[in-house]
């Protein structure tokens, strides 16, 4: 894992990808928010010696900081296996286990609330799935979570976990709204339908966690 740090109180993953720059400045509350986010998951991933496999450190976003003299460090941690089945009360779907959460928290809590049980916030990657999943949850009927976001650069959607690009993007009439260009995180599960919304990251919603199961 390779992580790196700046001379300003901040802390960032490693940026795979350098022609993808954050719109947001370490001083910002986003950036404060995405820096404890990155802070928390090295914790996590020292103090477990587990190698998270599609990590934040390996996603394509970029602050200001990687340009203020950041320097880095490595550090090389336990490859954890993946499980062969999933967790009591999680759905299964083609090698993935997916469970929503009720818990209200902002999207960056939600993705360290994933990480608690092995997963990330789901990354929907065709309209079966879309589906699929909007009919194992009938009865949520608020918005949830995902991993979807546009944080690197303002319309170009990317998978956190992964730093991959989103393909499918089924948005709900009017959306992405892009409130001030600060409507960075996706939700699904508007009004209990399987359409996608943009929210500002800091807002409260369920969320919905992924893990990878060996078939």
């Amino acid at each position: 894992v390779l992580t790196q740090y700046c001379n300003q109180p901040c802390f960032i993953g490693f940026a795979a990808n350098r022609d993808v720059r954050s719109r947001v400045n370490c001083s910002t509350m986003l950036n404060k928010q995405l820096s404890h986010l990155h802070s928390n998951m090295w914790k996590i991933s020292k103090s477990n010696e587990v190698y998270l496999k599609e990590s934040v450190f390996l996603t394509t976003f970029e602050t200001r900081c990687f340009k203020e003299r950041c320097f880095t460090r490595t550090s090389l941690a336990k490859h954890v296996p993946v499980p062969k089945s999933c967790p009591d009360g999680w759905k299964s779907r083609k090698g993935s286990c997916y469970q929503v959460f009720t818990e209200k928290v902002n999207w960056f809590q939600a993705q360290m609330n994933c990480r608690r049980y092995d997963s990330t916030l789901a990354q929907i990657e065709d309209e079966l799935e879309n589906q699929w999943l909007n009919k194992q949850y009938p009865d949520v009927k608020t918005a949830t979570w995902i991993d979807a976001v546009d944080l690197g650069k303002n319309g170009v959607w990317m998978w956190f976990s992964s730093g991959k690009s989103v393909t499918h993007l089924p948005w709900d009439n009017g959306q992405p709204s892009k409130y001030k260009s600060s409507e960075n995180c996706a939700l699904t599960f508007h009004l209990g339908r399987a359409k996608w919304h943009d929210a500002f990251c800091t807002s409260s919603y369920n969320f919905m966690c992924e893990k990878k199961i060996n078939l």
